[in-house]
């Protein structure tokens, strides 16, 4: 067996034995189950089951201090905004980690939303195209469960930006392109867990040409990710454990070497690629797995 599939098959198994783990359900938002971080009791994981293969996604609230901060919205099922509220008193800002919609759909709960300034047009674009919003499967949730997207504020940040949750805890925002233009990972100085969002991950990171590129199309590239990798790696020297925006949590930091060199594979020899049959996409066939790390791309988009 390939690693890339027995890889999959080990995010599979996770998938399917998730709902044995420890974890909170309230009726506030029945669709999201809430789990706490096993190390810092301040942390919480919220996970939609989009009951379609692979497609299954996280948010993450961060409680500080004085502050607290919630990444990614998800695909906009259900009131999110109010099961944050249950989980923290504290005032809290919405930072996403990309524009696509299994991340931002949600964003019209809240009234203010971060991202990064290569996204907002992107986020922008979502407002005109409403009615072609991603949504799982209908059979699991109810119509009148989908929050409408309308217009709310959007800030723009650059890479540096810091969420300060309180005295000596803050979040910083490190861009990191490739899967999309404006991608970002957050990193918590306080815990050194780095919430990789959908650029490292356990399952394969997509680079490829179904991906709509009209802003900053040179950022949409395997050789972008690679290059700005490289140049953060130093600052990513504390980071414990990477808690991504699918599947698997709590993955080690060699994770982000074995991406560099996934880069590298590709951009050396584009054509010694694995057929990626995991989903019947025809965009999504070409995957090379270094290591632990595995990405999908389009020659297109090298």
């Amino acid at each position: 067996m390939s690693n890339w599939k027995k890889h999959m098959q080990i995010s599979d198994e996770f998938a399917s034995s998730i709902k044995t783990q420890a974890h909170k359900v309230y009726d506030i938002n029945p669709y999201v189950l809430v789990f706490e971080n096993e190390e810092n009791s301040h942390i919480h994981h919220l996970y939609f089951d989009a009951h379609s293969k692979g497609a299954a996604v996280w948010m993450h609230l961060i409680e500080g201090k004085d502050r607290a901060l919630l990444i990614d919205t998800g695909f906009g099922i259900g009131n999110l905004k109010g099961l944050v509220e249950t989980l923290t008193d504290k005032p809290f800002d919405v930072v996403n980690t990309h524009f696509h919609g299994d991340h931002s759909a949600g964003n019209s709960q809240f009234e203010r939303i971060f991202c990064h300034k290569y996204d907002v047009p992107y986020l922008q674009d979502t407002f005109k195209h409403a009615d072609h919003r991603m949504l799982p499967p209908a059979e699991f949730f109810k119509p009148e469960d989908v929050v409408p997207i309308e217009p709310y504020e959007i800030v723009s940040i650059e890479d540096g930006h810091q969420f300060v949750l309180g005295e000596n805890h803050a979040v910083e925002v490190i861009h990191m392109p490739g899967h999309a233009a404006g991608g970002c990972i957050l990193l918590d100085h306080q815990s050194g867990m780095l919430f990789s969002g959908d650029a490292i991950l356990s399952t394969p990171t997509l680079i490829i040409g179904r991906f709509p590129n009209p802003y900053y199309p040179e950022c949409l590239t395997v050789t972008a990710f690679r290059d700005t990798l490289s140049t953060v790696m130093p600052r990513l020297q504390s980071v414990k454990k990477l808690y991504p925006s699918h599947s698997r949590l709590g993955l080690s930091p060699i994770y982000l070497q074995d991406m560099l060199d996934c880069c590298n594979a590709i951009i050396s020899h584009p054509d010694e690629y694995e057929v990626y049959d995991y989903v019947p996409d025809p965009d999504q066939k070409q995957i090379k797995c270094i290591g632990n790390a595995m990405i999908v791309y389009s020659n297109s988009r090298i």
